[in-house]
């Protein structure tokens, strides 16, 4: 359906005389990415309002969304199967970040662990994203720099009384850190198709 979608709108471009043929799957794949990510953020939205925890997912998303740029993990083969699991993952998010007021012992324990496993798995490159030698150092750098910051933040936050942001970021690190492992295994086991 986004595939459709996307090649409406290439079609529509291309008949209008803005774009040439020539760069059809450049542009199909750029509208794709488009589409998919308007879906996600508006799900997100509307999930975070539903569950009455916008402002967590939001934190959430923020330290998230930067980090996973840089540390890779795994990639799902379908956009409709990331669709529904980035749904899930905010719905359990969202829940958690609601019921649960300030970071339990558990989560700091988890959030430990977490950063471990950041530091020691990323970056995690896919299939589709080969990561070189030189793309590995740049990407390590930018996600070490990335992290130190968050942790600083998580610290601070933790300490002036807005353990919600700790929260939030906190859980950010541990499914960061859960979809680095998935990534690293899945490309280490799956047959490659």
């Amino acid at each position: 359906m986004i595939e459709k979608v996307a090649k409406q709108l290439f079609d529509t471009q291309c008949r209008c005389g803005m774009l040439d043929e020539k760069v059809r799957n450049l542009y199909e794949y750029a509208y794709n990415l488009l589409i998919c990510r308007v879906i996600v953020y508006l799900l997100i939205v509307v999930l975070g309002i539903c569950l009455g925890s916008l402002k967590e997912i939001i934190v959430f998303l923020l330290a998230f969304i930067p980090l996973r740029q840089y540390a890779g993990g795994i990639h799902l083969e379908k956009t409709e199967k990331c669709i529904v699991v980035s749904g899930v993952l905010v719905c359990v998010v969202g829940i958690y970040l609601r019921e649960v007021s300030v970071p339990t012992f558990a989560t700091f324990l988890l959030w430990i662990v977490a950063m471990g496993c950041i530091f020691s798995l990323s970056p995690v490159g896919c299939r589709n994203k080969k990561l070189d030698l030189i793309e590995r150092m740049v990407y390590k750098k930018r996600l070490r720099i990335l992290l130190w910051i968050e942790c600083l933040i998580i610290c601070l936050t933790f300490m002036i009384g807005y353990s919600w942001v700790s929260k939030g970021m906190m859980l950010a690190h541990i499914i960061l850190s859960i979809s680095l492992i998935l990534g690293y295994f899945k490309e280490i086991f799956l047959p490659k198709s």
